[in-house]
Order: C-alpha cells, then structure tokens, then sequence
C-alpha cells in the first residue's frame, strides 16, 4: 500500500511540473543556422550575475606530506599549532626570510597563518 501511494504522489508531482512547464508558451523562430531567436517572452533579458570584477585567479595549493607547524609571522620559531599531512589552500602571499626559506601564508582554523614550505611539500600552481 505504501509503495501505490508513493507511486500516486511521484505521478502527481510529474504532472504539475508538467502543466507548470507548458504554461509559459515562448514563441520565437529558428535559423537555418540552428540558433533560435525567442520573441514575446519573459526571456529576451537578463541581468548578469558573475560580473569580470568577481572573477578571481585561483591560488596556489600546498600538499603538505608530514605534520608541518604554522606561525604568527614570517621567521617566527614558536608555532601556534600543527597541520598533519593534507592540501592546504594558500592566500597567495610568499615571503623569504633572511636564510633563503620560503615562507606562504595560508589558511588555518584559527585563521591565516604561516608555513615554512617543507622540502617534502608539493606546491601546485594553477
């Protein structure tokens, strides 16, 4: 009994969606070409939603392969806590310190932080 009205309510929710769909009749022309030009609709315009300003370059990824410790700063020695081995999303940011180690910010469930980049670290760049 439970699988007929199951059944009865699936069939029922085609139908409407159905009827909704057939309601709005567009009329419009097709080209030779294949595009079709819709006239006398609710479709000839649409505001953009993405606009070029959204658009943003994707940053690099870090695959740490071991636990790594994350700093408050640029050459700190104290970590603030520890990433176990996993991909790390980055802000962009790369600095250098003053012994020729890379150092990338990146983001941490306490917020930005910094790693120095491990040798054993995989880094993509998209």
């Amino acid at each position: 009994m439970k699988k007929l009205t199951s059944l009865a309510v699936a069939m029922g929710l085609m139908a409407s969606i159905a009827a909704t769909a057939s309601a709005a009749e567009v009329t419009g022309t097709t080209t030779s070409t294949g595009t079709a030009t819709v006239t006398g609709s609710t479709y000839d315009q649409f505001d953009t939603v993405i606009t070029p300003e959204d658009i943003k370059l994707a940053t690099p990824q870090i695959i740490l392969t071991k636990t790594t410790a994350f700093h408050l700063s640029v050459g700190s020695t104290t970590p603030i806590g520890w990433l176990s081995a996993q991909t790390v999303d980055t802000t962009g940011v790369i600095m250098t310190d003053t012994w020729g180690n890379e150092w990338r910010e990146v983001y941490t469930w306490l917020g930005k932080a910094w790693i120095k980049v491990p040798a054993s670290a995989y880094v993509i760049t998209p």
